[in-house]
Order: C-alpha cells, then sequence, then structure tokens
C-alpha cells in the first residue's frame, strides 16, 4: 500500500472545500488532476475514500485517511517552525501552525478560553475552534477535522489519547424578582409549566434534565432560545426566565444578589479531553495547559458530587 503525501493533502482539501472545484482552486490545479489524484489515492487503499455528494463527505475509510493527513501537516508544520528557529516563527504570520480543536460554548466562555490565549502567547500557533455541545465534539474527531476536543464522551476514540478535566457544575438559578412571580412556592410541576424558561438550543440536554429532575414528570414550558453562552446567563441575570448556569460563570451574580438558585440542586457534566496519539511538542503544550486550567475551574474528578 502506498499512501502519498500529495493524495492525503489532495484528500484534505476536497474534504475542506466541500467540491472537486474547490480543492482545485486552492491547490492551484485542475479539476481533472484533483479527481486523478483522488482515484489514485483509492486504488492505492483499495477503498473508496470520498462520497461525491454536495458538499463531499469522507467514507469510514476516507476519515482515517483525513486524520493521517493532518496528523502529517501538523508535524511538517512543527518540524519547519523548529528548523526556521522560534523568534522568526513568532514574527512570521505564514509560519504559524494551524491547530484545530473542538470545545463547547460554556468551557470557552469560563475557562478554556484564557488555555487560548496563553497558547498564542507562548507558541507560533493558529487556532481554529470548532464548536459544538459537547456531546457532540467527538464527531469531529472521528472525521479528522481537529487535533483535540473538548468532550462528555468517556469513551475513547481509537488513535486517540483522553484526560479526564473534571466536572462542570449547573445550577438552576433565577432573579429573586421571577422566583417571587413565577415560583413562589417552590419549583413544583404546575409553576415549572408555567414559568418561562432560557435554552441554549433545541438540543440543550442540560437544561432538559434539570427541569425533568425538578418537575419529576413531563412538562412543557414556554421557552426562550439563546444560543451564545454569555448571553444565555445574561437572559437569567435580565429576568427573562430561569436557566442552569455553570458555577464558574453565575458566581458573581449570586455574590451580588442578582440571581438566587430555585432550588439546592445541580448538575455536574464531566468533561474530557480527547487528542490525538502524536509526539508533538505542541499538542502536549495545548494539552498540559488544559489540563491545568481544568484543575482550577472545574470539579475535580474523583469528587464529584451527585445531583441533588
Amino acid at each position: 500500500m502506498d499512501i502519498s503525501q500529495e493524495g492525503l493533502q489532495t484528500l484534505a482539501a476536497v474534504l475542506r472545500e466541500g467540491t472537486f472545484d474547490g480543492a482545485a482552486a486552492v491547490l492551484h490545479i485542475t479539476p481533472s488532476a484533483v479527481s486523478q489524484r483522488i482515484k489514485a489515492l483509492e486504488t492505492s487503499v483499495g477503498r473508496v475514500v470520498v462520497r461525491r455528494t454536495k458538499p463531499a463527505t469522507a467514507t469510514p475509510d476516507g476519515e482515517i485517511l483525513v486524520r493521517l493527513a493532518k496528523q502529517w501537516e501538523l508535524l511538517i508544520e512543527e518540524a519547519r517552525t523548529e528548523l526556521l528557529g522560534s523568534s522568526s516563527a513568532h514574527d512570521a504570520d505564514e509560519s504559524r501552525i494551524h491547530l484545530p480543536i473542538a470545545a463547547n460554548a460554556d468551557s470557552l466562555a469560563t475557562w478554556f478560553l484564557p488555555v487560548i490565549a496563553e497558547m498564542h502567547h507562548a507558541h507560533a500557533v493558529a487556532i481554529e475552534v470548532l464548536r459544538d455541545d459537547e456531546s457532540q465534539n467527538s464527531r469531529f474527531l472521528r472525521s479528522g477535522e481537529v487535533l483535540g476536543a473538548i468532550t462528555s464522551d468517556p469513551l475513547g476514540i481509537r488513535g486517540c489519547t483522553i484526560a479526564p478535566l473534571g466536572s462542570m457544575r449547573y445550577l438552576p438559578v433565577a432573579t429573586t424578582d421571577f422566583v417571587a412571580r413565577w415560583l413562589p412556592d417552590g419549583p413544583s410541576a404546575a409553576a415549572l409549566s408555567r414559568a418561562p424558561m432560557v435554552l441554549f438550543d433545541r438540543n440543550d440536554y442540560i437544561q432538559r434534565n434539570v427541569l425533568t429532575a425538578l418537575a419529576e414528570q413531563p412538562v412543557t414550558p414556554p421557552i426562550t432560545y439563546v444560543p451564545s453562552s454569555t448571553e444565555f446567563y445574561r437572559a437569567v441575570e435580565l429576568g427573562i426566565g430561569w436557566g442552569a448556569v455553570p458555577e464558574v460563570q453565575i458566581a458573581p451574580a449570586l455574590d451580588a444578589g442578582r440571581v438566587i438558585r430555585i432550588v439546592d440542586h445541580h448538575v455536574d457534566v464531566p468533561l474530557f479531553w480527547q487528542y490525538w496519539k502524536l509526539s508533538s511538542p505542541i499538542l502536549d503544550a495545548l494539552t498540559d495547559l488544559t489540563v491545568a486550567a481544568a484543575a482550577v475551574h472545574l470539579v475535580p474528578p474523583g469528587r464529584i458530587s451527585p445531583s441533588r
């Protein structure tokens, strides 16, 4: 089996751009040449690696090769940076190493963005963050789109190392006025069916799990969707509805009395850092910073108390 670097680069370009024409444009070759390279790659591995759809997508075998292509690109970029020297790499934008990762919105809004900042200050990197729910980020690793991901999936993906980070604790809170108006006798099922609620989006399983735990039966309250972590907690703080907000994010508002807990209940969502098994100093540095920051801001692994 002869897998060429040219074939891997072409495959990655096709999937990144979505079409053979798009890949041809970024590679500065003709669409016919792109097609020939993909056919040569498929002949070499004896597998179909690209579904000729719009946009083009990788087959399961193609996903394996995309991961290999991204790993190869990272190692080549790291070697080039070392050869040029660290000072030249920091001064030249074109020398920065592209580092695609995935993170959930709540981590980005609270403890993870400073990690990205520290990586940029200390290393010649250009980090691209793909954002989705923590329960969905594993798919970015499987498809080869990212080098590492913050995920709630405790099962390691083949070819990846998994590091427990701890848990993000969510507290159901609302303003004092909101509680007095909508939940004066506590969060009963009847009250929760009427009280406005804030959700991140229609896939926000954390809020729905909290609602089910509090109501102890299915209820359908009026819902406002706010698909941004910072604006979500601001919506709660402004009295639009109640919601379960990360403790690390809502703590100042709780201390100042701008919001109160509607019940003595919390939900802990375990988080993990999954990353490719590579001998990569850059990826190792990002992993060390991520684990260290999580130790400060998250409930430590092994000390997670049950929801109550």
